[in-house]
């Protein structure tokens, strides 16, 4: 045989060739990727200052998002660096606050990067579209969900939902429970010695979720999740829609490894992430199903619905079924996480700013004179509470949902933002973060939280710089519900409860994943005010 003829030392000798050249092949294959767009870019956006390896690859940003920091070193990068500053190869973030109107307004041209790629989940949904056309025809059948009307018929389910939420508080308070108020469940005698009378002790951040996540299965599929009832995360979706974030915040500082985490064996944080991305479709696809299989009780005007009754734009008849399931998906997602993170931060910072909380309360003792334990503020009396308003639209500046920068892509001829011309492709952000601490803007007391400043002369104009529900042609569609819920919310929960964080001396642990997100906040809950005697049911805690 052939192979007789041939010696071990021959064997060696080729594999050592065969390796060397693998070596080579993979070293040039690497630097042409990092450098080639180094070089194209040479005169055109290598001026711009930023980290040395940003030039190169979109490491960098991929490394800072894995650590959940990268709005914060975006950040200390402009206060160093100026309003521009690369942050990749072909992305440059833009600080200045002109940026919001050139990069996100409308009429620009202006369209998602390949970033949102990473959210995809079924299939693209209104979120993250990137085609204009695609998204077009998207918004002409959802936005139907978040018309005036729908929001009417929308309030009786949040109503229930934060009924719930409140009479888990005042059984809390009343079986004075102060264990298990993290889902660890351990008794922190510290916490115990610091309770007062008359006051429970819970998670803020575990309540919040429980919440909103009812709210929106209420909404979505047409039926709670029953979280804030049984006083936990029943099927585990809040902790999947958390892992989800975090993946897709990464994961989309550069898409095309999107498909290889499966393989990222040195770091469980991917396969995590991608696993919770398909537990989390299942959850909705079950959903969905459920609802479709059910009766239809064409009184119930939910979000499902008007999925479910939406003509197709380009066929005329039924959405097709993974294009329901999606937009039911993306729904789940923005309307869960979003809202159950800013009431948490609501909590927060009121428990840390006393004048804050006393004004606010006033303005609700006012708008509310005589409450009972059943009591749930009406959409229609506290909508136009001005400090409400104000205590909402500071937190989410200063804790806003989503704090990086979200890219946007040059369109064809080229822009002008800034001042600066950039070329077509060229990928452009605001940093959510940054603008909104922005003393240009904000004063010199940008990082005070003040919520007095929405009701100053002039406070009309920070709506321009204000990103809580970003801006321009992609800005949030359900703005409208969000707001409702959270007033809704804030008025019922400030007017019946008040709130003290249990270790003040402490700085909250927030940690960044798409969602700006409170790990944890225990605090101590009390009644405001005697409420009808009655029972007030039991919990069931985790």
């Amino acid at each position: 045989m052939i192979l007789d003829t041939i010696s071990i030392d021959d064997l060696v000798r080729a594999g050592s060739r065969v390796s060397l050249l693998a070596l080579i092949l993979g070293t040039v294959t690497l630097a042409a990727y990092y450098i080639v767009p180094y070089l194209a870019n040479k005169g055109k956006l290598n001026d711009i200052p930023g980290p040395l390896v940003a030039k190169f690859s979109n490491l960098w940003s991929l490394y800072w998002a894995r650590q959940h920091q990268l709005s914060w070193v975006t950040y200390d990068l402009h206060k160093e660096l100026g309003d521009f500053v690369r942050l990749a190869p072909d992305h440059v973030s833009i600080s200045h606050p002109d940026s919001i109107r050139d990069v996100l307004g409308h009429g620009n041209g202006f369209t998602k990067s390949e970033f949102y790629y990473a959210f995809d989940n079924i299939q693209s949904g209104i979120f993250t579209t990137r085609d204009r056309a695609a998204h077009s025809r998207k918004r002409k059948y959802v936005s139907h969900m978040f018309s005036p009307k729908a929001m009417v018929g929308f309030e009786p389910y949040m109503t229930s939902a934060i009924g719930t939420l409140a009479t888990q508080m005042n059984a809390l308070i009343d079986t004075g429970r102060a264990n298990r108020y993290t889902a660890l469940g351990a008794v922190d005698p510290e916490l115990k010695a610091r309770q007062g009378p008359g006051e429970a002790a819970l998670d803020v951040a575990q309540w919040s979720a429980f919440l909103a996540f009812d709210i929106i299965g209420d909404l979505a599929f047409g039926e709670p999740f029953g979280f804030t009832a049984e006083g936990k995360d029943t099927n585990g979706g809040i902790k999947k829609l958390r892992d989800r974030g975090e993946w897709c915040a990464t994961v989309g500082q550069m898409p095309w490894i999107k498909t290889w985490t499966p393989y990222f064996f040195f770091d469980s944080f991917f396969a995590k992430g991608l696993q919770a991305t398909k537990d989390l479709a299942a959850i909705g696809i079950a959903k969905v199903e459920k609802r479709k299989m059910a009766s239809r009780d064409a009184s119930r005007r939910d979000i499902l619905y008007y999925l479910l009754s939406a003509t197709d734009p380009d066929t005329g008849g039924e959405l097709p079924d993974r294009e329901i399931k999606a937009e039911a998906l993306t729904q789940l997602i923005a309307g869960s996480d979003t809202t159950g993170n800013t009431i948490t931060h609501l909590v927060d910072m009121l428990a840390r700013h006393p004048e804050a909380l006393k004004t606010l309360q006033a303005e609700l003792d006012a708008a509310f004179p005589n409450v009972d334990q059943d009591f749930v503020a009406m959409f229609e009396d506290c909508k136009d509470l001005p400090y409400t308003q104000g205590v909402i639209n500071e937190t989410l500046r200063l804790r806003t949902t989503v704090s990086v920068g979200l890219p946007r892509v040059v369109p064809k001829g080229g822009a002008m933002a800034c001042g600066r011309f950039f070329e077509e492709g060229t990928t452009l952000s605001t940093p959510t973060y940054t603008v909104h601490r922005d003393v240009r803007v904000w004063g010199p007391d940008a990082h005070d939280f003040k919520p007095e400043r929405w009701r100053r002369e002039g406070a009309a104009d920070l709506e321009k710089a204000f990103l809580g529900f970003s801006y321009g042609p992609r800005a949030c569609i359900g703005r409208n519900v969000a707001y409702m819920e959270l007033k809704k919310t804030v008025a019922t929960l400030f007017r019946l409860f008040e709130y003290r964080v249990v270790f003040p001396e402490k700085e909250s642990h927030i940690r960044e994943g798409f969602h700006l997100k409170c790990q944890e906040l225990p605090v101590f809950v009390r009644r405001r005010t005697p409420v009808s005697k009655g029972t007030h049911g039991s919990v069931t805690l985790s």
